[in-house]
């Protein structure tokens, strides 16, 4: 909070903080398939696109799409996905104290970001696709749809704005000696910024063990749902008239 004098009045910059909560409607997948260490790069290509080819094989079926307009059918287990650009790199040891050379191996990489709306499915496909050889799951990133987030939005924008008048109110009443009847007509927001963060739960490092969100089973990984958070901040001007 800051507070200055200036000729229309007593200035007050505050910032309120409001927050809304749900349970996560959907989960995102994250992926990395990577080939082995191969001689060209090429090699590395070839081999990577075999997997991500098996990957896509389990995914399709339960994501429907539209031939006509190419969108998933609404309702789909699983929503979307989308994988990243292919990378690869290459990886050369040191000569050997002795001379001896080694030679320069490349390996190929890709993410798949695979949106879940079925957590049943996600726990089933995870297993599967964890298993393949060079297939590892990156996190899980739990979200909202767009038409909850527009809704808790709102939400915590209403209790962020609030929670501003409130802070203001409050110093006028001790810095400008406002009496309470009159806080509504004399406090008047003149300047208003807003700032969101999502604290969307993620499960990182799931090969690890400590720290882990889900239990493995012997046909399949469950994994446990997390809230979102949303918060608002909002900053915000008032004059003391």
């Amino acid at each position: 909070m800051t507070a200055h004098t200036t000729k229309e009045g007593l200035e007050i910059n505050v910032t309120g903080t409001g927050y809304a909560i749900r349970s996560s409607e959907r989960a995102i997948l994250v992926l990395q398939a990577q080939s082995d260490q191969v001689a060209t790069p090429k090699e590395a290509s070839a081999a990577l696109a075999s997997t991500t080819k098996a990957i896509r094989d389990v995914i399709t079926p339960h994501c429907p799409q539209d031939k006509t307009t190419g969108r998933t059918y609404e309702g789909a287990p699983i929503a979307h996905y989308s994988t990243s650009t292919m990378d690869t790199s290459f990886h050369k040891e040191r000569a050997a104290p002795d001379g001896t050379t080694f030679p320069t191996l490349y390996s190929a990489r890709q993410e798949f970001h695979i949106k879940f709306a079925d957590f049943d499915l996600l726990d089933s496909l995870a297993m599967e696709l964890s298993s393949m050889k060079n297939v590892k799951i990156q996190k899980i990133d739990w979200r909202l749809t767009d038409a909850t987030s527009e809704s808790i939005h709102n939400i915590a924008r209403k209790a962020a704005a609030k929670n501003a008048i409130t802070k203001a109110h409050d110093y006028a009443e001790v810095f400008a000696g406002v009496k309470t009847e009159d806080l509504s007509e004399k406090v008047k927001a003149m300047d208003i910024s807003e700032r969101s963060y999502y604290n969307q739960s993620t499960t990182p490092q799931l090969h690890h063990g400590k720290g882990q969100r889900f239990v493995k089973r012997e046909k399949e990984l469950q994994f446990q749902p997390e809230d979102v958070r949303l918060e608002v901040q909002v900053t915000a001007k008032f004059v003391v008239k």
